[in-house]
This record gives structure tokens, sequence and C-alpha cells, in this order.
């Protein structure tokens, strides 16, 4: 894992919520339990042996320094939740399995790997 942050990888999400309230029959509920993301974080961090950090889109301090993934949750909802980025490059968007998000980052992490050893 590289210490310039460019290799870190960040799990955005918004706690479970029903904004029209739990018997409303206009919407279902958004975002993710808590249980659920701390799922797919360990399932990450054991599937590549790394940390990963959980961002809240709804704070202001764990999103001062992503208004990229901030403007994505403006444009496309909470639909795109979660999302996982490594370093400043969006991942997944939306609900993967864990098995599908961890293919993708070591996907990902191999490529920045041989980028940064002077490969292609």
């Amino acid at each position: 894992m590289s210490t310039d942050g460019t290799n870190v990888i960040r799990i955005f999400t918004i706690p479970l919520q029903t904004p029209c309230g739990p018997q409303a029959t206009c919407c279902g509920p958004i975002g993710q339990s808590e249980e659920e993301v701390q799922r797919l974080k360990e399932h990450i961090e054991h599937g590549l042996g790394v940390k990963v950090e959980v961002k809240d889109v709804l704070l202001g301090e764990d999103m001062r320094e992503h208004r990229e993934i901030s403007a994505l949750y403006r444009t496309f909802g909470a639909m795109c939740l979660p999302i996982i980025t490594v370093g400043d490059e969006v991942v997944s968007m939306g609900n993967p399995a864990s098995e599908e998000a961890i293919e993708l980052l070591r996907e990902k992490l191999s490529r920045a790997d041989v980028t940064k050893k002077g490969g292609r």
C-alpha cells in the first residue's frame, strides 16, 4: 500500500434511512446498513490484506477532500452508493457483491503497481 495516498481504498456511503418514513409506499429505504458496510469493508480488507476507510457522503468533514464523490452523489443520488475508490479513481458505483469489488480492486491495484514500476 502506498504511503502517498494513491492506493488508499475508500468506501463512500450513507447510513440506511427511510426518507418518507418506514411505512411509506412511495419509496423504499436508501443507503447501506452499518452491518452491510462493515461486511464489505472486512471482505475487502481480508481479501486484499489492506486497510479500508469508510466515508459518510453526508458529513462535510468526510467529504471536504472528495468533491468529485460529492458531485457523483448529487448527480446520481443514493443509487450510486456505495462508491469504492482507489486513491482518487472510482472503481465501483452501486452495490457490488464483495467478490466483485475485491476483483475490481485487485485489478486496479495490480495495474497501479505495474505503472509505478515503469511497466504498461
